[in-house]
């Protein structure tokens, strides 16, 4: 077998056809061949790259793409590769093409720099596998927007219009990423003006939705929350419908609670509120709590690359101290390894390899997981795979619960 990364525009076509057989999708040659095309040229959008496994006869049997971001993480910012599309010909599935080229693909990801990988599974187990687990959860709330009755909006509200009124909004974005991990730090492809109040690119499941976005504007003049939406109406009633809230930013309570007072004044047409947000539980804000309807929107995996980065990034307690941590890597021994973390003010002062007896020993999915503050340190333990040598108070204090801002 033979993989290589994709240039020729002729290999990024079948690259296309590859994954649209395999995910059941309907082929559209014509437009595949534009993409290909523009991929080849490095005018891609969202730094799309293909990665193929070919047959000896020279044939593609398997194909993966992969996008770029760049995500905020202990204050800063983190270089990520996404695992975006994996497809193999079903007539060819079982071989291990799939696992060979995905280990050829993160290690390409580490040596470029990247921290870490995500991927959005079809199956958890399979992607397991390689390393990956769960680390992030959006979830899908909907509510009567008669819920949000209690709330008020005294603050100034102003439609984005303009590229002027963008750079209020993108501003926001940018202080909102920094205060938790695992954000989107959005380029500039992203914020790109397209007319008509819409920037960036369109929704991807529904590109035909017309977004509206709104800037609050607190006593100062300064941007405290944007909210943005699109409308769908009821069948065969346009009148009538429900708001897809896509983003909800805010600096504070009481911006926050300004912006849901903002939507309640939608419900002369709007029926109900639709929104997946990481930060807001709408059960434990709104009178009636048991009538907002929750469901898990998606999952993301993650796996780490560069644990000796992560581990110099993350938060760790305020006083001084230090820990061992073993990382057993089956699929990538060499993203594996023992780490001495020293730390004092809540950061660490050194991260080196060691030959020391662990205190902490967790496969690369649970480390993950207690890097990237998805779980504690009780939670590990609830896994058959983690030992806990030594140390117990520490790992304790170093391994908590942090908010996770992950979606790709």
């Amino acid at each position: 077998m033979n993989i290589r990364k994709l240039t020729d525009p002729c290999d990024l076509l079948e690259s296309e056809r590859v994954i649209a057989t395999a995910f059941l999708h309907p082929w559209d040659e014509e437009d595949a061949r534009r993409k290909a095309d523009a991929q080849a040229r490095g005018m891609a959008a969202r730094h799309e790259e293909s990665w193929g496994l070919f047959d000896e006869g020279g044939t593609m049997l398997t194909s993966v793409s992969t996008l770029r971001h760049h995500l905020s993480f202990g204050g800063e910012s983190i270089p990520v590769g996404e695992v975006h599309m994996v497809g193999s010909l079903p007539e060819h599935r079982g071989g291990g093409g799939v696992r060979a080229l995905m280990g050829e693909v993160l290690r390409d990801f580490r040596e470029r720099g990247d921290a870490l990988a995500v991927l959005i599974p079809f199956s958890c187990s399979f992607y397991r596998k390689f390393g990956f687990e769960l680390a992030g959860r959006m979830v899908k709330q909907r509510l009567a927007i008669e819920q949000l009755s209690g709330f008020s909006c005294d603050l100034r509200v102003t439609r984005v219009w303009d590229k002027e009124d963008l750079d209020a909004v993108r501003e926001l974005w940018g202080t909102y990423a920094r205060r938790y991990d695992l954000v989107e730090l959005r380029d500039d492809t992203t914020w790109e003006w397209r007319g008509n109040g819409e920037f960036g690119d369109p929704d991807f499941l529904h590109p035909e939705r017309q977004r509206y976005t709104y800037v609050l504007w607190n006593a100062d003049n300064d941007p405290c929350a944007y909210v943005r939406f699109s409308f769908v109406h009821e069948p065969d009633m346009p009148f009538v419908g429900e708001l897809e809230v896509s983003e909800l930013v805010w600096d504070g309570p009481l911006a926050l609670r300004a912006a849901l007072g903002f939507l309640y004044r939608m419900r002369a047409k709007v029926s109900h509120i639709n929104a997946t947000l990481p930060h807001v539980e709408f059960a434990t804000i709104v009178p009636e709590g048991d009538g907002v309807e929750q469901q898990v929107d998606s999952h993301v995996m993650a796996r780490m690359l560069e644990v000796e980065r992560l581990l110099g990034l993350m938060p760790q307690p305020y006083d001084a101290g230090s820990y061992v941590l073993r990382i057993d890597d089956d699929f990538m021994p060499e993203a594996g390894g023992t780490w001495k973390v020293a730390y004092e003010d809540g950061h660490a002062c050194s991260v080196t390899q060691t030959d020391r007896e662990p205190d902490l020993i967790v496969p690369q999915t649970t480390a993950c997981q207690l890097v990237l503050g998805r779980i504690n340190l009780a939670d590990a333990l609830l896994k058959p795979t983690t030992t806990v040598l030594d140390n117990s108070e520490t790992l304790g204090r170093v391994f908590v619960r942090r908010p996770v801002h992950l979606s790709i």
